[in-house]
């Protein structure tokens, strides 16, 4: 882990231990009439992202907007305020108020929000990015359905795991998915674990 890395985990903790929220593992909620669980603030390197954002950003430019940049999971905020400094106007959910709260008062040119991932609106976003917010496949999997039929053609989903289902459909890069078609793009830099996912329009509107 890079110096860098070590000093922004070491604030990172005594944040977290000064709010007494170092101990959370696992964040109950219900879905469709169920009890599952999201896991808690997971933290990833910061540095894979950063790459990612940056080499993006050209790409994805607006002439007359910022690009718009979210974080499911976003925990106390850290990436959000990465992304703010790249020059995206950048967002967090989180199921945990704790943590929202206090990301609001750390980073307060960022937007974060008390929400569930699985009923969240992905329409307005450019980039939609998460570490990995549930225990099983079968909620990955929902997830990505629903940030990738939601995203405009050419809206970007970067994500440490992603389900079998979609791995096997980005295999033939790219296919149909249900309502859209997506594909995985190779970024010149090292994102490391990273993977790139670019929605496209339907092979039956090209």
């Amino acid at each position: 882990m890079s110096i860098d890395e070590q000093v922004i985990r070491r604030l990172e903790d005594f944040i977290l231990a000064e709010r007494k929220l170092q101990g959370i593992t696992n964040v109950p909620f219900q879905h469709h009439g169920k009890d599952v669980s999201g896991y808690a603030y997971v933290r990833a390197m910061n540095k894979p992202l950063v790459a990612a954002l940056s080499e993006l950003s050209p790409m994805l430019s607006h002439a007359d907007r910022k690009l718009r940049f979210l974080e499911v999971g976003s925990g106390i905020g850290t990436k959000c305020q990465l992304a703010q400094l790249l020059g995206y106007a950048a967002t967090g959910i989180d199921l945990l108020p704790e943590y929202v709260e206090l990301a609001q008062h750390i980073y307060i040119d960022c937007d974060f929000q008390h929400a569930n991932a699985l009923a969240y609106n992905y329409e307005p976003f450019d980039v939609v990015y998460y570490h990995v917010p549930f225990f099983d496949d079968e909620l990955i999997e929902q997830l990505e359905n629903r940030v990738l039929s939601q995203v405009h053609t050419g809206g970007i989903l970067i994500a440490t795991r992603i389900s079998p289902a979609l791995t096997r459909f980005l295999d033939a890069d790219p296919v149909p998915h249900r309502d859209y078609a997506a594909h995985r793009l190779r970024l010149g830099q090292d994102i490391g674990r990273l993977v790139v996912v670019r929605k496209t329009v339907p092979r039956t509107q090209a």
